[in-house]
Order: structure tokens, then sequence, then C-alpha cells
């Protein structure tokens, strides 16, 4: 579950400028660093998650910098507000903030402008657990990890799938996936996010000799090619 509220300064952005922002924000590819060829979330997870996030955007009539009010001869602002179940919110906090400053800073005509002065604020909002309502219930994190994990788990009782050790989700196992193996147990992860947090974390536990061994692999071979 994602809600994202973009306010902008007025006449900052055109409205075809807001609508392309509004979607590569709720895009999840772009959590990826928008790059085609990184390893994405499994599609039908990706199905569930996407009619969980939510963009909107705001463009307030008074924004105050400095204690002065911003015109339109100043430098744009915009404020980023990204909800997020409150134990996701530490994990995902760096993620989200390089995300949404690189997609605005792409429709500024000076686009390293966020990069010298705070002109781009990021505020990641952890949502307390039972906060959270859909379905007409209170869902927690641990709610949304088996949404996102149910269309899989026809998979997982066949040992075609496997939870990610990093959110809990779970994975199928093909040539696709994200995978590392370490000491002869495969891990499979639901993006290369993900793993890279994962490897960052057994890299900071190992010694050099386990590190030499967790090298992450292709299920091409291991488990043949199974195409999403």
């Amino acid at each position: 579950m994602m809600f994202i509220e973009l306010f902008v300064t007025a006449g900052a952005l055109d409205p075809a400028q807001r609508r392309r922002v509004a979607q590569r924000l709720g895009t999840i590819q772009e959590l990826g660093n928008g790059e085609p060829d990184q390893e994405q979330m499994a599609p039908r997870s990706a199905a569930v998650y996407a009619d969980m996030f939510q963009v909107v955007v705001h463009e307030p009539e008074v924004w105050v910098v400095g204690e002065k009010v911003l015109t339109a001869q100043d430098p744009p602002h915009c404020l980023v507000r990204v909800h997020v179940p409150g134990p996701w919110r530490k994990d995902l906090s760096e993620t989200l903030i390089s995300y949404a400053t690189r997609i605005i800073a792409d429709e500024f005509e000076d686009g390293d402008l966020p990069y010298r002065r705070p002109t781009v604020q990021v505020h990641v909002m952890g949502v307390t657990e039972g906060s959270i309502g859909m379905l007409g219930k209170a869902a927690t994190s641990d709610d949304i990890v088996e949404m996102l994990s149910k269309p899989y788990q026809e998979d997982a009782t066949a040992g075609k799938a496997l939870r990610d050790p990093m959110c809990g989700v779970l994975v199928p196992l093909d040539e696709s996936t994200a995978t590392v193996e370490l000491d002869g147990e495969l891990f499979a992860f639901c993006c290369g996010g993900c793993r890279t947090e994962f490897l960052a974390k057994r890299e900071k536990a190992a010694t050099p000799s386990d590190l030499d061994r967790a090298r992450p692999r292709p299920l091409s071979g291991v488990f043949g090619s199974r195409p999403c």
C-alpha cells in the first residue's frame, strides 16, 4: 500500500507535466530506477500492488519559503509525502526519496536544482499498524504482504515459489526472478532492491570466505525457463 501526495508551487509544472509526474510516481517500475532490465516485482503481485498505489497532486494557492511568498519568478518548489505501512518506512525511505526526487527533477528546466538546493522535499510517512483500511477492514503490514503473496500460493505449494527473506512476499521461481544461492540454499526476492539489501546485510556480518559463496545466479538451467 502506498499513497503519494505531490504539492507543487503554482505554475511550476503545466498540466501535462503534472500528469506525467503523477503517473511516474505511481509506476512500480520507477522504484527500480526506471530501468526496464532491472528485476521487478513478480507480475501477479505487481498487479495487486498497483491497485493499492495512489497518487494525488495539489497546487496550493499560497506557498511561503524563508518568510516570503513564492512567485512565478522563484525556483519551483515541490513537497512529496509518501505514506507507507509503518514497519516499511525505515527500509523504504532511501529508495523512495531517491526515486521521487529523480522523477520531479526530470521536469525542471534546471534538473540539478533539487540536488543543490532544498527545493524538493520528500517526507516518508509511516502509517501506524492497524490504521490502514482496505476492503472494509483494518489491514496490517502482514495482511498486505499476504495480499501480494496470494497469487503465488499455489506455486509455493508446488515448490515453485519462495518467500522473499526481506519483505516476506511469495516469489515465483523463474528465470527472471532475482535470486542468490548461499551455502547451498537458494533465496528468491520480489525485486532487485530486496536482493541488494539482503546481500548488504549478509556482507556486513560475513567473513570474506562467506562472501565468495554469496553470488547471484540465474535460475535458468536450475528450474528451467518459465517466463511470466
